[in-house]
């Protein structure tokens, strides 16, 4: 009986220390995405893995999807990390075929664990056409709760409170090179022009430019489609 207890008592321990050393980030904040309707819902990050919860809807007649196994993902400071297991669709070739429009599809992908010093992560397909990706994946829990906030004040209509919620944060990033220092870049840009503060939009552009931003191809493109 006394062994039992032992026993019991040693499982819960180790138990508690699974969900201590266990990080969840529920709805991660990310930057660029491709297709518009595949969502990352949660990242778990446990002691040996790294699952990343998704989703995708269909928009198309007769839509169908798959994730290739070149699927990897890609952190800031080179680490890549192959997919190991895929739940809930199949590897390409086979196929998932939608029943429907508006269809959506909960997946996860499998990994293994982040390194440590992980603030953010790319994940990249790799495949002939149609591929996936989602950037800047951000596991910062502080970062995500300030763009939440501003978020929120976007909601509510307060731009000036987002812009200051922006402009705090975003020395800090763009120093540490974090990527989703575009994605501010680019949310206080379109704050910026949509409340005709042309003089400081021309002025954070010009800053952009000249910073060494992780994707920032990307986003020169979206803002060359948006007249700068």
């Amino acid at each position: 009986m006394f062994k039992s207890q032992i026993i019991i008592l040693l499982a819960i321990i180790f138990l508690n220390c699974a969900i201590m050393n266990a990080q969840e980030i529920v709805l991660p904040n990310y930057g660029l995405k491709n297709p518009e309707t595949i969502e990352v819902i949660r990242v778990r990050i446990t002691g040996d893995q790294t699952l990343v919860d998704m989703s995708i809807q269909n928009q198309v007649r007769d839509g169908y999807f798959c994730i290739d196994e070149n699927t990897f993902i890609e952190c800031g400071d080179g680490v890549k990390l192959k997919v190991q297991e895929i739940k809930g669709l199949p590897t390409c070739p086979e196929i998932h075929e939608f029943s429907s429009v508006g269809e959506k599809v909960y997946f996860t992908l499998v990994f293994n664990k982040l390194p440590d010093a992980a603030t953010w992560f790319d994940i990249v397909e790799y495949c002939d056409a149609n591929c996936f990706s989602v950037f800047a994946l951000n596991l910062d829990e502080d970062i995500n709760g300030k763009i939440n906030k501003a978020f929120d004040a976007m909601d509510r209509f307060d731009p000036e409170e987002a812009i200051i919620i922006f402009r705090d944060i975003l020395p800090g990033m763009r120093a540490s090179g974090h990527g989703l220092t575009g994605s501010v870049y680019l949310n206080l840009v379109e704050l910026l022009a949509a409340n005709n503060r042309d003089d400081e939009v021309r002025k954070l552009v010009s800053d952009f430019k000249a910073s060494p931003v992780p994707h920032k191809q990307h986003y020169l493109e979206i803002l060359d489609n948006l007249g700068y």
